[in-house]
């Protein structure tokens, strides 16, 4: 081999690892100029919609918050009524429990023992001889207490 020859083949060996070396910046660039544009789009996006939240936040701000200051006096209102009539509802409770104790006490005194049985006692078609009824004298009803549901409710 004479000295031209590998002089041809060095700088054909350069040429070859040069092409390698060499970089097209131009298809890099554009693969990344279309990543940002992605990126920016998406980001343009998102402003929007932030945007778009705060401007119904505002309007929500602006138009129920309004709305809910002028019904909290209602509900305060509302709230003392339903405790009101949470406690006459414990009140009457109170007065039924009272009044069917006085029943039961009634009805034990009178020899009544059960509502129904107390209605078919008159028929008597299963008794042999008759009871005979308790003679004495008849106490005088007195009246539970109870309540009066005009201390409770003011006529408007």
């Amino acid at each position: 081999m004479t000295s031209s020859h590998t002089t041809e083949l060095t700088e054909q060996l350069v040429r070859d690892y040069t092409s390698y070396a060499k970089v097209n910046w131009d298809d890099q660039m554009k693969d990344f100029r279309d990543i940002i544009e992605d990126t920016l789009i998406r980001l343009e996006e998102f402003q929007s919609i932030v945007a778009m939240v705060k401007s119904e936040s505002t309007e929500c701000m602006q138009q129920h918050l309004p709305k809910l200051q002028y019904m909290k006096d209602g509900m305060a209102n509302l709230r003392k009524r339903i405790d009101a009539l949470e406690h006459v509802v414990a009140m009457v409770n109170m007065n039924l429990n009272a009044l069917e104790a006085a029943v039961d006490k009634t009805e034990a005194e009178l020899g009544v023992s059960d509502r129904l049985f107390g209605m078919l006692n008159p028929l008597s078609f299963f008794k042999k001889t008759q009871e005979p009824v308790a003679t004495g004298t008849v106490p005088i009803y007195k009246s539970p207490p109870i309540y009066k549901s005009d201390d409770y409710f003011q006529r408007d």
